[in-house]
């Protein structure tokens, strides 16, 4: 059988789509190609309201469906209703096909699904850390490659102020940094929503410092440029 959604050749605009798997609806699958150019994918699996995960597989035989010849080339399989988020760099054009599964309840959900140029950073907002209301400096060691290429980091602000994000690249390689205001909360970055970004170079520090009104819509984005696997020291604080 085939997919049970076709959402067509992917844009750098995301297809959205909300649905449900569990007991009467065991798995959803959803085909969709690369243009010609190829390019990276984006994947953002959000409003769980229970465990699901997702899968993105390259359909070798164009037939549509997931099956042995087919090669997966990215996974997210985070614990609860936490965010799943699968971003991959410099895919070949052609059809692929995302899977979403049950892990052990039945789930909500709301698929994304971009593709961006190589080089350039997913524009959707799939949250991997949720750091609260930022009173105080806060660290955090991560990397990206190649299978990974975002990390979203999502906070409150609930007094207005100054705050600083310095990222430090660890080793000479080429991560980049950009804080996000999501105003129409649709966990997509649309024109207008960065509010400042930084693109020092190879193993020079990115250091953004902006004035924030109280909301809870913030996010800032660690993302590829060059190097794989690169790793990285993110830290947050308020000035």
């Amino acid at each position: 059988m085939a997919a049970e959604f076709s959402l067509g050749t992917l844009s750098n605009t995301p297809a959205v789509i909300s649905n449900f798997v569990g007991d009467l609806d065991p798995q959803d699958t959803f085909s969709f190609s690369l243009p010609s150019s190829g390019g990276n994918i984006n994947l953002a699996l959000t409003g769980l309201s229970g465990n699901a995960d997702v899968k993105v597989f390259k359909d070798l035989n164009s037939n549509g469906i997931v099956d042995g010849v087919d090669t997966e080339v990215g996974t997210s399989s985070r614990s609860g209703t936490f965010d799943e988020g699968i971003n991959i760099a410099n895919q070949a054009a052609g059809p692929y096909v995302a899977q979403v599964d049950p892990f052990s309840s039945n789930s909500g959900y709301d698929l994304r699904l971009s593709t961006t140029a190589l080089n350039s950073p997913s524009n959707l907002l799939s949250s991997d850390v949720l750091l609260g209301v930022l009173t105080s400096s806060r660290n955090f060691k991560d990397s990206l490659s190649n299978n990974d290429t975002s990390d979203i980091y999502n906070f409150v602000v609930d007094t207005a102020g100054s705050f600083r994000f310095t990222l430090d690249p660890v080793e000479s390689l080429d991560p980049d940094l950009r804080l996000i205001q999501d105003i129409n909360s649709n966990l997509v970055v649309d024109p207008g929503e960065v509010i400042a970004a930084s693109s020092a170079g190879p193993g020079v520090n990115d250091v953004i410092t902006n004035f924030l009104n109280p909301g809870d819509n913030y996010f800032v984005q660690v993302y590829q440029f060059s190097g794989d696997p690169i790793n990285y020291s993110l830290n947050a604080t308020p000035v």
